[in-house]
């Protein structure tokens, strides 16, 4: 080995021990910045995420509420097609007790129709009188009984999927 190759060894080594003395201290800010950013993305990640949880949260609820809206609209529009047909249903109750049979199998396909669809017929001799489906037109008091009896129903009335359309007119005994 020449003496050359000694100095340049020796310049080599010095310059990887200066390399490495003054990469300790900047490792170590470096380091540090490293761990802050880290921390700092770490928490705007975590912020982020808890924004789109709340989002799709506030979107579930709207879908589920647009879902119901739909719906509700949509039984009410059903609703307001029964309540228009029911003259046509009164129309063939008033005929079939003036004796034209010719009306009852068109009554009784209708009745069967709206029946599948949520139809129900309010306004039953014997039952017991509620203010919610019946609308009295006569209360007769009598001693028999304390509580009020349909004694005579006058106009049927139907309820569609659980809500009064038209209270059934009748006569009250009790």
């Amino acid at each position: 080995m020449s003496v050359n190759e000694d100095e340049e060894t020796t310049t080599q080594d010095g310059l990887e021990a200066e390399e490495s003395v003054s990469e300790d201290p900047n490792n170590t800010e470096t380091e540090e910045d490293v761990a802050t950013t880290i921390a700092l993305l770490q928490s705007e990640r975590d912020g982020y995420l808890s924004d789109l949880q709340r989002i799709q949260a506030d979107f579930d609820n709207f879908r589920r509420q647009a879902q119901k809206r739909q719906t509700d609209l949509t039984k009410q529009a059903a609703s307001g097609i029964v309540e228009k047909i029911l003259p046509v249903l009164d129309a063939c109750e008033a005929a079939v007790q003036q004796g034209a049979t010719d009306v009852e199998p068109i009554k009784t396909s209708l009745l069967e129709t709206l029946q599948a669809s949520g139809l129900e017929i309010v306004g039953v001799e014997g039952e017991e009188f509620n203010p919610d489906h019946h609308e009295a037109v006569s209360h007769e008091p009598s001693e028999e009984t304390e509580i009020s009896i349909v004694h005579e129903v006058m106009r049927s009335g139907y309820t569609w999927n659980g809500r009064t359309i038209r209270p059934a007119m009748v006569r009250v005994k009790g």
